[in-house]
């Protein structure tokens, strides 16, 4: 029998990239678990006897964490994002979570940026067009090279997409409380505050993780300080942006048009304005989606849990460190 167990969302029959991470579990006897869970329910069952799970797409709030079992001692993100989890709730309990990082950068950074350029050279009005036999005007077509990308949160996508957008010769600032103007030099990026990246930015481009404190961190002022020939790209989550004042924006043209593959309701609702907007582009929460993305996640995920599981802490993911002195007690780990 399995020292450990982990259970991952699937179908047992065709594992896919799941395999990677099984791979990475047998080197020390432990057991991946691939069940086709899909709703809360059916996961709190099947997680009755592992000891560890990854993250399935479902959201465990602070009431489905305390129903897990007492065996649980680690939950895994498919990324880098974590608000899936209420992470005081886990850390309260002794649940290490982790999650995945240094593998979607660059995906993740690719993406904005071909929705920036999406939106600037309006490509889906002119394929709709050539699919349709209509003109578009050339003059609507707004010039990248030259002008002001705003980047909001500078981490690790922030500073892949300026290496990009340092290509198309754009100026680039950005905001973020954690990043100082010294850390930003090597980019070649000028911080400021988040009123004047608004003001002053052609293209803003949102990196915001979602946390309690950035919820709606982007709203009716920030849209109302844009220039009315700027695009906002959103490629962090959803629900850092008031959804309504930016909707109210662009049916006002007070904006140029977004390029969003994040909304606040996903998929977004079928009577959503942005669905119809011919200035706004869409897409599903795939940023980081790519053949060697969902390989090297399942793989970093796999190495992840060994690392734990082994009785050490990964050099990086651990997304509470707070939760070291109640793992030490519990499960033995490091107290450090």
């Amino acid at each position: 029998m399995a020292r450990f167990t982990i259970l991952a969302p699937g179908n047992p029959d065709n594992p896919g990239p799941n395999q990677y991470i099984r791979d990475e579990l047998e080197t020390i006897g432990a057991e991946l678990r691939i069940r086709p869970f899909s709703t809360l329910e059916e996961m709190l069952e099947e997680a009755r006897d592992v000891d560890g799970f990854t993250q399935g797409g479902l959201t465990y709030n602070r009431e489905t964490v305390e129903q897990l079992p007492d065996r649980i001692r680690v939950v895994g993100a498919g990324g880098i994002g974590v608000d899936f989890i209420d992470v005081e709730a886990a850390t309260e309990r002794g649940i290490i979570v982790y999650n995945i990082q240094g593998v979607f950068e660059r995906e993740v950074a690719q993406h904005a940026m071909m929705l920036l350029l999406a939106c600037a050279r309006r490509l889906m009005p002119i394929n709709r067009s050539m699919i349709e036999g209509t003109p578009v005007s050339r003059g609507t077509i707004q010039p990248v090279y030259e002008q002001t990308l705003g980047l909001v949160s500078f981490g690790n996508i922030g500073r892949a997409m300026a290496k990009i957008a340092t290509g198309f010769d754009l100026r680039i600032t950005a905001c973020d409380p954690f990043v100082s103007q010294a850390a930003a030099d090597p980019w070649g990026v000028t911080m400021v505050d988040q009123e004047t990246l608004f003001k002053e930015s052609d293209f803003v481009s949102c990196h915001v993780p979602l946390t309690p404190s950035t919820h709606h961190i982007i709203g009716e002022r920030d849209f109302r300080n844009m220039k009315p020939s700027a695009y906002f790209i959103n490629t962090g989550r959803g629900k850092v942006v008031d959804e309504k004042a930016l909707i109210e924006a662009l049916q006002e043209g007070r904006l140029a048009g977004a390029g969003l593959d994040v909304q606040e309701q996903e998929p977004p609702a079928p009577d959503n304005p942005l669905r119809k907007m011919d200035n706004v582009v869409l897409t599903p929460h795939y940023a980081s989606a790519s053949v060697r993305g969902g390989i090297e996640r399942a793989r970093k995920a796999g190495r992840q849990l060994v690392t734990i599981l082994s009785g050490r802490w990964p050099d990086d993911g651990l997304v509470n460190p707070a939760v070291k002195k109640l793992a030490a007690e519990k499960w033995g780990m490091p107290a450090e």
